[in-house]
């Protein structure tokens, strides 16, 4: 696979490939290794899940991964739910200061999709 995106950086340019943050955070040492030669072959990297896991702040820096992708149970009901809100909020501010695009997983209503995308979300994910 390397071989043919090193042959391929139009190709490899489109992949992003997803890191779980719980899986990232068992080996500090080889994670940010994986994850420049991800990136030094053109992909993106996407450290999912996060704020099911560790969630620290100092993986986001550790990793250079280019995006978050904001796990799913911070989304749903998120209209009712003030606390989500207020994580997705401190999230973005993070992300946008560590210059990181952001993903929503599991948008399941156009409620929270608007809500999402008014507070400065990059991508829906449904």
């Amino acid at each position: 696979m390397i071989g043919l995106l090193k042959d391929r950086p139009d190709l490899a340019e489109r992949l992003i490939v997803e890191v779980t943050e719980t899986a990232a955070m068992q080996d500090l040492d080889e994670s940010p290794r994986f994850v420049a030669s991800v990136r030094d072959l053109g992909c993106k990297v996407a450290l999912d899940d996060f704020g099911a896991g560790y969630s620290s702040f100092r993986h986001l820096k550790t990793l250079t991964v280019d995006y978050v992708k904001i796990d799913g149970s911070y989304v749903s009901d998120i209209a009712a739910n003030t606390d989500n809100q207020l994580f997705i909020r401190t999230l973005l501010d993070l992300a946008e200061g560590f210059g990181l695009k952001t993903i929503a997983e599991c948008v399941e209503s156009e409620a929270e999709a608007t809500l999402l995308a008014e507070h400065g979300v990059t991508y829906l994910q449904g």
